[in-house]
Order: C-alpha cells, then structure tokens, then sequence
C-alpha cells in the first residue's frame, strides 16, 4: 500500500509540473516545441516503469507492444478534437453567445469528438494479434508521417500577444493536470499488459494541455500545438519499443536507461535534418 500511494503521488506531481511547464512554453516561447514536449515519453516512462517494477520486466515489456498503437489513438484524438472544436461554428450560430461561453461549447465539442474517435480506436485495435514491438513502431510511424501531413493543413491563427500568467492560473493547472494523470493511471492498473500497454498512451498529459490552452487562449493555439505532436508520439513509440526489447533482456535499469537514449538519437536526427534545411 505505501508503494501504491507513493506511485500516484510521483504520477501527480509529475503531471503537474509537466503540464504547468508545457502550456508555459506554448504560450511564451514556442508552440512546436510545446506539441513534442507533450507527447515525449515522460508519463510512458513512468507506467512502465511501475508496471516493470510491481510485476516484473516481462510484463512491462509485453504492456510497452502496445502504447504505439495506443499512441495511434492519440493522433487520431488530437485530430478530431482539432475539427471537434470548430464544429459548433459551422453548424449554429454562436455570434451571439459571450467569448466564454463560445470557448466552452467549442471546447465540450472537441473533447467529445476526440474521446469517441479515441475509445473507438482502442476498441478496434484491441482485438488485434501483435507480439512485436517492430510491427507496433512502424505502425505508429507510418500513421503519424499521415497525421503530420493532415496537421500541417491546420490554420494557425494565434498571434496574439501572451497574456499574463497568474498564480492562481499555475495552480490549477497543476492541480487539473497532477488529477487528470493519476486518474488515468488508476484506470490503466486495474486491467491486463494489453489495456495496461494501451492505457499507458491514454491522452492524460494531452488532454489537460489542449483544454488549459484553449480555456486561457482560445482555438487558435491548439493547431500549432498538435503540428509537431506526431515527432513526440513517434519518438515515445521508439522509447515503449526498445522497452518491449530491452527490459526481459537487461533488466528495468539498463533498459530504460538505453531507451532513453535511442529517444535522444532519434530526435537529435529529427532536429539535425530540421536545421540542415
């Protein structure tokens, strides 16, 4: 039992300051480097982590075959919340209706129309036959060289200048982003490796980033956020394979400790290639 409380201790205080950090870095600094921070392997680290810790490397490298076609899912959420959130625009008329209220229909239309294309995906591909890690990676690669095409077709239009900050604005959303991952995380422990795996890719850092920024900045943020998600999620499927093939062999020490640096190769060639242009 302490161990246990102590997990979903680490999980909300990581997911506060990692969610508090990244809607600071769209907001402030730069809105591509915010779409990767939120879906670098941070939260996936940790699930497997304590899935390897409390039932064994084995275990935790059958859960990490499946969070590439969980993180599958995510491009496919982040899709259709980024149409989700302007359909109310499209089919009434919202002219009307004060800013706030714009923002909550807007937002409410996003998340649902995520969350149904989310739990529809993980429904299908849950019936599917994977033991590689390989097939799982180049899956999650080739859905997301899709989805980054698709994403680049968004519209920016946030230029505004960044508003203030408040204390009380970092505190809720440290406590909303700390809830909203230790909640995901309850949820992935009470089922086998295959949702485990699946759950570990749940949009728990996602979802709270997307709905703080529009909450505070409005739509137009959320297209250059989620441009450069696929790079993340593309580098957080590497890291959950080189767990699948590293962890039974090395053990749970050396092999996140490799996986991590596969992580770091790999995005030092997407930046490296991105600079070179």
């Amino acid at each position: 039992m302490p161990f246990v409380s102590l997990k979903y201790l680490i999980y909300f205080l990581s997911g506060s300051i990692l969610i508090t950090a990244i809607t600071l870095v769209a907001e402030k600094r730069s809105q591509k480097i915010a779409g990767i921070l939120m879906c670098l392997p941070v939260i996936t680290f940790l699930s497997l982590l304590f899935i390897g810790i409390s039932q064994g490397a084995g275990f935790a490298g059958r859960a990490a075959v499946w969070n590439p076609i969980g993180a599958v899912a995510d491009l496919v959420y982040m899709g259709l919340f980024a149409v989700g959130i302007n359909l109310p625009g499209y089919i009434g008329k919202t002219n009307t209706l004060s800013d706030g209220t714009k923002k909550i229909i807007d937002l409410l239309s996003g998340l649902v129309s995520g969350f149904a294309g989310y739990f529809l995906s993980i429904a299908v591909f849950s019936q599917l036959q994977i033991t590689s890690g390989w097939v799982s990676l180049f899956a999650l690669w080739a859905a997301a060289i899709i989805f980054y095409i698709f994403f680049k077709r968004l519209k920016e239009n946030y230029a505004g200048k960044p508003k203030r900050v408040s204390a009380n604005d970092i505190i809720f959303r440290a406590i909303f982003g700390g809830a909203v991952v230790a909640a995901v995380v309850i949820l992935g422990d009470s089922f086998g490796y295959i949702w485990g795996g699946l759950f570990s890719s749940f949009p728990g850092t996602i979802t709270p980033v997307l709905v703080l920024l529009h909450l505070k900045n409005g739509k137009g943020i959320i297209s250059g956020v989620i441009k450069s998600s696929p790079i993340g999620l593309s580098a957080t499927g590497l890291y959950s394979c080189m767990v699948w093939l590293l962890y039974p062999v090395y053990g749970i020490i050396a092999g996140t400790f490799a996986a991590y640096l596969a992580v770091l190769g790999f995005l030092s060639v997407i930046f490296f290639r991105s600079w070179l242009r």
